[in-house]
């Protein structure tokens, strides 16, 4: 309710987004391939204004590490069709292959929606400290958490 109870999510590759308030609530939201095309974020952010009595707040988006546009090899024909609604999110691995770029892709949407948007610019695929599923598919996830703190 008040934004001040921690809230968690656990990803691999996909994206912990956290999203702060000027006006008390927060969220988090996973965000890989199918929920970022499927409109995570905008049902968030819609839900996060529908919250707001004032209609003036703000809501910033952290956008955590995940794997980047330039590792995150898909098909060309998803590629394609994912930037058919998302142009941010075409993209190209360093070795030439088609690619999708999800915090690319992300950071179009909630800045469209009026977010302040921040990036932890990490790749969850070429950071050793990070786990990442595609390149260990053991077990093994990232907790992303949010929580604010109240000023006296």
């Amino acid at each position: 309710e008040d934004g001040t109870d921690p809230i968690a999510i656990l990803v691999a590759d996909c994206l912990p987004i956290a999203f702060t308030t000027d006006y008390g609530p927060t969220a988090i939201a996973h965000a890989g391939r199918v929920g970022l095309l499927g409109g995570i974020l905008q049902n968030t952010v819609q839900h996060l204004r529908t919250l707001d009595a004032q209609g003036t707040g703000t809501i910033t988006a952290t956008i955590g590490p995940g794997v980047c546009g330039q590792c995150y090899e898909v098909p060309e024909s998803m590629r394609d069709q994912a930037s058919l609604d998302h142009p941010a999110i075409f993209s190209e691995t360093t070795w030439g292959t088609p690619a999708l770029d999800l915090p690319a892709a992300a950071e179009d949407i909630l800045r469209q929606r009026g977010v302040v948007v921040q990036r932890v610019e990490e790749c969850t695929l070429t950071n050793e400290r990070l786990f990442s599923h595609r390149r260990n598919p053991g077990v093994g996830r990232l907790a992303g958490v949010v929580w604010q703190t109240r000023e006296s």
